[in-house]
């Protein structure tokens, strides 16, 4: 009888463990996806980045150069910085991160929307990727939170 709760016990333990060890697994997975969102936006800013420098460096090549794209560049490298930052915060408070994460981006973008208009399908496959990758890591956090 005693070797029986015995055994009951090291199996709850056990199972206890396991379902601790599937929660830290998700948190992980949560901030992988903000990390892949975060190095979506940043190698989506490497082409701009290059025509800015190129337009600054080298001699055009009979179009007019867009007066704009260091903005766009300068936008684009700080939206991957603060998405690493939050990354960062996510080891920390994963759900609280990937909320602050995904409504940082959502603002931005109604905002760029709002602003510019006819700007609004430029990259949008990149800009899908990025809000699916931070639709992801608020469903892991949530999950993670209100497992237990």
């Amino acid at each position: 009888m005693n070797t029986q709760t015995t055994i009951q016990q090291t199996l709850r333990v056990l199972r206890a463990s396991q379902s601790r060890s599937a929660r830290e697994q998700q948190i992980i997975s949560g901030r992988d996806w903000l990390f892949v969102s975060a190095l979506v936006q940043l190698l989506s800013a490497l082409y701009p980045a290059y025509v800015w420098m190129s337009n600054t460096f080298f001699v055009h090549s009979g179009r007019a150069p867009d007066p704009n794209i260091h903005h766009v560049t300068l936008g684009m490298l700080v939206t991957s910085a603060v998405l690493l930052f939050l990354w960062i915060w996510a080891k920390y408070a994963p759900f609280r991160s990937a909320c602050a994460a995904l409504s940082f981006y959502l603002v931005l973008q109604l905002t760029c929307v709002f602003l510019q208009p006819h700007r609004m399908t430029e990259g949008i496959a990149v800009k899908i990727c990025i809000l699916l990758g931070l639709v992801m890591a608020v469903r892991v956090g949530h999950r993670r939170r209100h497992s237990g």
